[in-house]
């Protein structure tokens, strides 16, 4: 079971954006969370529950759109995907969106699927 991590500052998300732009790159699944949200509460649920079952080699954070809010921002606009919360977006090499969604679009079963493909 991979581990996630969270992004705590501007430095770690382009650090880890520069390493996503190589073609090379492996997959970057990134859940974005709000704290005092009812609805992000369930997608996390969602999220936790799919870690235990995530590919090994998946590099996965999180991102508290309340306390690191420039970090959201940086990430909707490095990435085109308008921001949401909760949000999950899976990116590819070269830092191509794979897939994304939001709210209750986001479950074990969606994120498993979407990794999966």
């Amino acid at each position: 079971m991979p581990a996630s991590r969270e992004l705590m500052d501007l430095a770690a998300w382009d650090e880890l954006w520069k390493r996503q732009a190589a073609a090379g790159a492996g997959r970057l699944l990134i859940f974005k969370k709000s704290p005092i949200c009812p609805v992000s509460s369930m997608a996390e649920r969602g999220f936790r529950a799919y870690l235990k079952e995530a590919p090994e080699g998946l590099t996965i954070v999180e991102v508290d759109v309340v306390n690191r809010r420039p970090v959201s921002q940086k990430i909707a606009a490095d990435t085109g995907v308008r921001h949401e919360s909760p949000q999950a977006l899976l990116l590819g090499p070269g830092g191509k969106v794979l897939w994304h969604d939001s709210h209750e679009g986001i479950s074990g079963e969606s994120l498993a699927e979407a990794v999966g493909s």
